[in-house]
């Protein structure tokens, strides 16, 4: 049991965990329910109550609200779109700047160039892995228009901070929740905090319905746009007297099958929340007594969704590189993601900035550029990346508190077998 599986040992575990489904006979009835009706959707693109959808996808908003405690709830069909549709909303396009952070999904920031407007990546507190106030008004132009700040692994941003600068520059404030449902600031739920606030009901996340979005606010002229943006909006102001607002909708709308798988999971999600919290706090006193390795920071009066849990790995103390490290351990049965993703101003579309045809646009609508996409732009998030963070999927069904004893089990072991692998990763360095 000593001997590393890495060295032909016996692993802790022969076989990782596998991922589970969430669904139950709640959610098949609930399908079987809409396929019995005929009415897979009930969108219609003209004034009238269709144009808000059906019956389920109504109910699905309505107890999104009730849970969150918002006004407004608008569902999309994903949280790429509810991002796209939330931008439009707060009336950005070509020309602007939005703040945002470069450690997430992509989604986040390709929906501000979709509107035609530029991203400009703020870098991440080292502890809580969301966008740093710091650094933010330093990245503040007269073409910055809102701050999009993303509540990555489970975590929410510092929202208050983050408010008060929003404030200071009349900005808006757009929550990327897609991690974080059920976590809070004080009491205030994640994805509430902002002028507008996103989720995902796609199929990895906390709560799913394969896919799927929704948008909460309690602003009346957001929600409204937001509605123009999910279903043809157009339509419906060339109909109307309105001449003031603009809308280039499209067909965001949410199915009547997923809004009923939708409504039946959001009913489990506090039990969900707490099967990860109780592993979750079990992993981080258990970490408390490992040398070299950094557990979940949680600020005074948050709470923590714990979509994933991160781990920031000191290799000095180990004296094994992170890569190897998480060989070994995912030699014994569990997995770790490598870093998370790669800093997004580094991808190729931003360091040619070359999104649409041949052109710079929408880049090349700033006169003078706020920001180079280059290396250095954002020295913790690249730190975290290429050096420091390890990313474990261990805080949800069907994981156990035994199953996390063995995941602390398997990092004992790889402690004890340091010298073993630090030889093995020189012999490795040598061979290339």
């Amino acid at each position: 049991m000593n001997e590393l599986a890495l060295f032909d040992g016996v692993p802790v575990r022969k076989t990782a965990i596998p991922w589970t489904n969430t669904m139950g006979t709640e959610e098949e009835n609930a399908v079987v329910d809409v396929m019995r009706s005929g009415i897979l959707s009930d969108f219609v693109a003209v004034r009238g109550d269709k144009f808000l959808g059906g019956s389920r996808v109504k109910k699905l908003e309505k107890a999104f609200c009730e849970r969150f405690s918002t006004q407004y709830a608008i569902t999309v069909n994903s949280a790429t779109t509810a991002l796209h549709t939330a931008i439009a909303a707060c009336e950005i396009g070509p020309g602007d700047e939005v703040l945002v952070s470069p450690y997430t999904m992509t989604a986040s920031a390709s929906a501000i160039l979709m509107n035609g407007a530029v991203p400009i990546f703020v870098d991440i507190d080292r502890e809580r892995y969301t966008m740093d106030p710091l650094q933010i008004e330093k990245w503040i132009t007269p073409n910055t228009k809102a701050i999009l700040t993303v509540n990555i692994f489970g975590l929410p941003s510092d929202l208050p901070a983050i408010m008060k600068i929003a404030r200071k520059h009349n900005l808006y404030v757009i929550e990327d929740n897609a991690q974080a449902p059920g976590a809070t600031i004080n009491g205030k739920e994640a994805g509430t905090i902002a002028d507008i606030g996103v989720f995902s009901l796609n199929y990895h996340k906390v709560i799913h319905s394969g896919e799927g979005g929704v948008l909460l606010t309690n602003n009346k002229d957001l929600a409204y746009r937001c509605q123009l943006m999910r279903n043809h909006g157009e339509v419906i102001l060339d109909e109307s007297d309105d001449m003031d607002t603009v809308a280039l909708g499209n067909n965001y709308r949410m199915s009547e099958i997923h809004a009923a798988i939708g409504i039946e999971q959001l009913k489990k999600l506090d039990g969900f929340l707490k099967t990860r919290r109780e592993l979750a706090e079990r992993l981080t006193q258990g970490l408390k007594f490992v040398k070299g390795l950094k557990g979940v920071f949680i600020p005074k009066g948050y709470t923590h969704s714990y979509y994933v849990y991160p781990i920031q790995f000191d290799s000095e103390i180990w004296g094994i590189s992170r890569e190897i490290f998480a060989k070994a351990i995912a030699s014994e049965g569990f997995p770790l993601g490598i870093g998370y993703v790669k800093p997004i101003y580094l991808m190729n579309m931003y360091k040619h900035k070359h999104v649409y045809n041949h052109t710079q646009y929408p880049f090349s609508l700033i006169e003078k550029s706020t920001q180079k996409y280059e290396k250095g732009v954002c020295p913790v998030t690249e730190n975290m990346h290429y050096n420091t963070l390890l990313v474990a999927d261990v805080c949800r069904v069907p994981y156990t508190k035994d199953n996390i004893d063995e995941f602390l089990l398997a990092i004992t072991k790889v402690w004890n077998n340091r010298k073993a692998l630090k030889e093995y990763e020189k012999n490795c360095i040598c061979r290339t």
